[in-house]
């Protein structure tokens, strides 16, 4: 039996990976079976293959063996979906040069799903309107998909996760690599409570031209994208512009006039884009309230902290705890999202600390433990 579909897009993908350079949309009406079997020089041809896209795909197609690749995928609890199986996101098969493979550890997102993007150097009202919109979606049974950046999209699945709903990271490299590292407990928490995609198989390392590649992802497995916070030359930018071209609706967050953070999310303003200025409004034309809070009966995840046992917290701890996040916190950082004073505050964490709701870094810092002792 010859190779089938599935196994071409799985080689595709790591081709891919390989030469940093689309061959699915040269492919036109040749089946993709045909590129495992088609002499090197005849597919070049046909394809218009660089020359250094030829030596990768040689190199590539060489020993390769889709059974062992997606072997080694699940001894780590992951699995490939490719273009020629059904469970391929049918909005994300739509955008142009869609990939030919997603390895995926969790779940896809499903609808509905909003995109929140946005600066990695983000303003501290960008990442309190970030955690505020994830948690207002993630209260409605909305799915919130980011890149896991530092900044906005941490703060977007921080929200979401805060009212126990569903979030998906999706990768600028292996599906098997955490980047930054700083975040590795936001990652497991979002594949806990979710699901983590990549384009990329295991062990690809973080190239930089993946993260622009990675966006028309992000907007490909979203209904809508919204950019919280952006400046004029942002990644953000081409995830919303990859939107645009989906036919998908793009929100932006208005920020200040002249503000540089804020110059390419007003940019979308001006060209157009949905004007975001209201968190619980926009969250109720996504999807009505949920009747009943989401938790392990409804969503599958872990409850965070504070939507049970924290409910019994003093109003300063809970203050607190909504500052720290699952990603090294700093403790300027929380007193800005917390709203109450340094001296209060510093009494609050250390009583957190020795319940079990955060813990320290070496650094000073601060980050969200999962789930508090009960009765601590």
């Amino acid at each position: 039996m010859g190779p089938s579909a599935a196994d071409a897009y799985l080689f595709l993908s790591l081709l891919q990976a390989r030469a940093g350079a689309s061959v699915v949309t040269r492919m036109g009406d040749l089946p993709p079976e045909n590129i495992l079997e088609m002499p090197a020089g005849e597919l070049a041809a046909r394809l218009r293959l660089s020359e250094k896209v030829r030596a990768a795909f040689e190199a590539t197609r060489n020993g390769f063996d889709a059974a062992a690749v997606r072997a080694r995928l699940g001894e780590g609890g992951y699995r490939a979906i490719t273009l020629a199986d059904r469970d391929y996101p049918e909005r994300l098969a739509e955008v142009p040069d869609p990939p030919p493979a997603l390895f995926v550890g969790g779940a896809l997102p499903e609808e509905p799903a909003v995109a929140i993007v946005g600066s990695r150097k983000a303003s501290a009202m960008a990442l309190d309107a970030a955690r505020s919109l994830g948690r207002a979606l993630g209260e409605r049974g909305v799915c919130v998909v980011s890149g896991l950046a530092l900044g906005v999209d941490a703060a977007a699945h921080e929200g979401a996760l805060e009212a126990g709903g569903t979030t998906v990271g999706v990768l600028g490299c292996g599906i098997d690599g955490v980047y930054p590292r700083s975040n590795r407990g936001l990652f497991g928490l979002v594949r806990e409570a979710g699901g983590l995609v990549s384009e990329y198989g295991l062990g690809e390392p973080p190239l930089r031209w993946r993260f622009p590649a990675r966006n028309r992802v992000i907007s490909g497995l979203s209904g809508c994208v919204v950019v919280v916070e952006a400046p004029e030359k942002s990644g953000s930018l081409i995830t919303a512009r990859h939107a645009t071209d989906a036919g998908r609706d793009v929100w932006a967050l208005p920020g200040p006039v002249g503000f540089d953070e804020c110059r390419g999310s007003n940019k979308l303003l001006a060209d157009g884009a949905g004007v975001l200025w209201d968190v619980d409004e926009f969250a109720d034309s996504v999807a009505p309230p949920a009747q009943e809070p989401l938790g392990p009966a409804a969503g599958g995840v872990v409850e965070p902290a504070e939507t049970s046992a924290a409910a019994g917290l003093p109003e300063h701890e809970r203050a607190a705890l909504m500052g720290v996040g699952f990603e090294p916190t700093g403790v300027d950082t929380i007193a800005g999202r917390s709203g109450i004073g340094m001296q209060q505050l510093l009494s609050a964490l250390a009583l957190l600390e020795l319940k079990g709701y955060v813990r320290r870094d070496a650094g000073g810092s601060f980050v969200r433990s999962p789930v508090g002792r009960a009765g601590g």
